[in-house]
């Protein structure tokens, strides 16, 4: 099953691919750097893209824990502003 369509869970999953992606392009160069592959080879593209996902996954609990933190704050503040709006002394 495919969690709720919501602004948090789209963060969170923005912050996983970031994550996967940016390892998977430094695992490729690493490789290409210290061996004779070049990052174009399916090796290459598939270890990479292996290990980027693997690291994501291992910080999907720190990642889902900082996009709800965020978005707790942020939420808090609108509430504490919208109170604020609607409740002014005359």
């Amino acid at each position: 099953m495919h969690p709720e369509f919501t602004a948090r869970n789209v963060a969170k999953f923005v912050a996983k691919s970031i994550i996967a992606y940016k390892t998977t392009k430094l695992t490729a160069e690493t490789i290409e750097e210290h061996t004779q592959f070049e990052k174009d080879d399916m090796i290459v593209e598939l270890g990479s893209g292996v290990v980027g996902w693997y690291v994501s996954a291992k910080l999907s609990p720190v990642t889902d824990k900082i996009v709800d933190k965020t978005a707790d704050f942020i939420t808090e503040k609108r509430e504490a502003r919208e109170y604020k709006k609607n409740h002014k002394k005359d």
